[in-house]
């Protein structure tokens, strides 16, 4: 089995199981081993079916848990933080029944630009909450990957180096980190030196260009990235993520500010980073 993955957004407007099972051939026929199912709606989620066209088409599933203001499993009003952490078992279940491995995307707080700085405690809080997820992850044999995203994302985890703290803050050995380019990008001194900083921890790599469209058009370059991580001896998961307004539902796109049409079909993307990954070896 490849260690390649691609966001189902890159084709779905929004998840749908009728959608779901187009995604997981299009991966599969673009030679990709994961997709990406993302648990914003926990009710639309059919993790049987999910389970049965994944393994008729040879993809492992994986997962993501976005958490809201009202379910912030960082915040210092602890019934708050209890929502978020009722919610990710929510979802933690969800995964597990449908064969995924882990869950990730940006679990440690509230998705979205904050108003301001975070308060005393909310790192703390965070830490607290997800060591006790990944106590009930580590139960199914499941990891937990924790996404670095850039300030209008996220206002606890910005940086490498700050998702290197909290995991260590965690402290348990199913915990890693995710690091995507367009949030390292925005963030990162040296996308080098960030995955150098990263690397212990690391368990999902993935490219995703400045404007979030086309890979082949934009100022990352990729390469450079990749032949790094190769020569580091990364054997994890190496991931494709793109969205273009010509696909997203506007609940998604507004999600992302994803506003323009960069591409009009997601086969463009998955073949565009199946050719990048044969490049470089992954």
């Amino acid at each position: 089995m490849n260690c390649r993955s691609i966001h189902s957004y890159a084709w779905l407007p929004r998840w749908s199981s009728e959608g779901g099972e187009r995604a997981a051939a299009r991966a599969a026929a673009h030679g990709y081993c994961h997709l990406v199912i993302p648990l914003r709606d926990p009710e639309t989620i059919d993790p049987a079916r999910i389970a049965r066209f994944c393994a008729a088409e040879g993809v492992v599933p994986l997962t993501t848990s976005p958490l809201g203001p009202d379910t912030d499993i960082s915040s210092t009003d602890a019934e708050v933080a209890a929502r978020g952490l009722a919610r990710h078992r929510v979802a933690l279940a969800l995964a597990r029944d449908m064969g995924a491995p882990r869950m990730g995307g940006i679990l440690y707080g509230a998705f979205g630009k904050a108003a301001q700085a975070p308060v005393a405690g909310q790192f703390e809080a965070s830490a607290e909450g997800l060591a006790r997820l990944a106590d009930e992850a580590a139960a199914s044999g499941m990891l937990l990957t924790l996404e670095v995203v850039n300030r209008y994302e996220s206002n606890l985890v910005n940086t490498a180096a700050e998702g290197v703290r909290l995991v260590e803050a965690i402290g348990r050995p199913n915990v890693g980190l995710h690091l995507d380019t367009f949030h390292m990008n925005i963030e990162e001194d040296d996308m080098l030196a960030a995955l150098g900083t990263a690397l212990p921890h690391l368990a999902y790599f993935e490219i995703d260009q400045n404007h979030r469209g086309r890979l082949s058009a934009g100022t990352i370059r990729f390469e450079p990235l990749l032949a790094w991580l190769k020569d580091a001896g990364y054997a994890g998961l190496v991931g494709v993520e793109a969205f273009s307004s010509a696909v997203s539902h506007p609940d998604v796109a507004a999600g992302v500010a994803s506003w323009r049409p960069l591409f009009a079909d997601g086969c463009e993307v998955a073949e565009e980073g199946r050719a990048l990954f044969d490049r470089c070896g992954f």
